[in-house]
């Protein structure tokens, strides 16, 4: 793969929340061809943890972009909405987010905070300007609902709420092998809960190798529908990137020998409806896919404020 292949790839992470401003640009009216010159509306992507090595709450506002317009990525900055009031209050008190942008940080501090959010230090060549607390005094808590509330330059007001669920921890990590005819370098990575049976749960899990960043599966959220209140095992896939000339007899398998991290988390229904939504469309292509309307809590724009109960685990790769 070449170089310029990597830094594409470095950037998934950035072009997701483009994708998901796209997918709702499309998908929020009727579909009409003549309809190219739609106006822009703010796309809201922010989070609040609670667990272990939380990051700190955070706040992306960038302008949607239209179905039918060409996209060059290096115009992602320009996408960026500064200057808005972010506050967040937990029912006892109000906090500020602050808007920061990579450029203005001072070294020392800039790949900590690059890492924070999830990116690759290394090669993350995109000025991000996000709104956050990096003061430490809004901190996630299972069981309190926080609202957002964004006033813009312009006058306009968004709002949105989210609540941070109940936890329900792995009881168990282990690889196997996934097939006798698989190479014996990879293995499966499998894992077991214990379900709570008096509520409604809401999953999703993140992958990391080797210390690099996390990242979500192309379908990373589940409900307890079918396993509600019992002990279930299940697989979970690394989350690789889906290249054009991917094995996918061995996608998603782990190389024996490497670290590997989960991000295992809670999140509640509306949280939940968002990925399963956006999941759904970002892999549902061609002209015989269905169409989903993805879901959304934020008031006056689109996208999602949630709030996620966290545990992360670190396994060595072996039988």
């Amino acid at each position: 793969m070449n170089k310029s292949m990597n830094l594409e790839l470095d950037q998934t992470k950035v072009l997701l929340l483009l994708l998901t401003m796209i997918i709702f640009h499309s998908c929020e009216t009727e579909f009409v061809p003549e309809g190219t010159n739609l106006e822009p509306e703010i796309v809201v992507e922010g989070y609040i943890e609670a667990g272990d090595n939380t990051t700190p709450p955070f706040v992306f506002l960038t302008k949607s972009v239209s179905f039918f317009n060409e996209f060059d990525p290096s115009a992602i900055e320009d996408l960026f909405v500064h200057d808005a009031v972010v506050t967040v209050s937990d029912g006892d008190s109000e906090h500020s987010l602050n808007e920061y942008c990579l450029e203005e940080i001072p070294e020392p501090i800039r790949p900590l905070l690059i890492e924070a959010l999830g990116f690759d230090p290394d090669s993350l060549n995109i000025n991000l300007c996000v709104y956050l607390d990096l003061t430490g005094g809004l901190v996630g808590e299972i069981g309190k609902s926080y609202d957002l509330n964004i006033a813009l330059p312009d006058g306009n007001v968004l709002t949105s709420t989210t609540t941070i669920p109940p936890h329900v921890p792995l009881l168990d990590l282990w690889f196997v092998k996934p097939a006798e005819e698989a190479p014996d370098s990879l293995l499966e990575l499998r894992a077991s809960i214990s379900d709570a049976d008096d509520r409604l749960d809401y999953y999703r899990y993140f992958t990391a190798v080797n210390g690099n960043a996390f990242r979500a599966p192309f379908q990373s959220v589940v409900d307890d529908a079918f396993f509600d209140g019992s002990e279930f095992e299940f697989p979970l896939p690394n989350a690789e990137f889906l290249e054009e000339d991917a094995d996918f007899e061995t996608f998603g398998l782990y190389q024996v020998g490497d670290t590997a991290r989960i991000k295992w988390a809670n999140m509640d229904e509306e949280h939940f409806e968002f990925w399963l939504t956006l999941e759904f469309n970002a892999v549902s292509q061609g002209p015989f896919s269905s169409y989903t309307q993805v879901e959304t809590n934020i008031k006056g724009g689109l996208g999602i404020w949630g709030g996620y109960s966290i545990s992360q685990y670190q396994i060595v790769v072996k039988e």
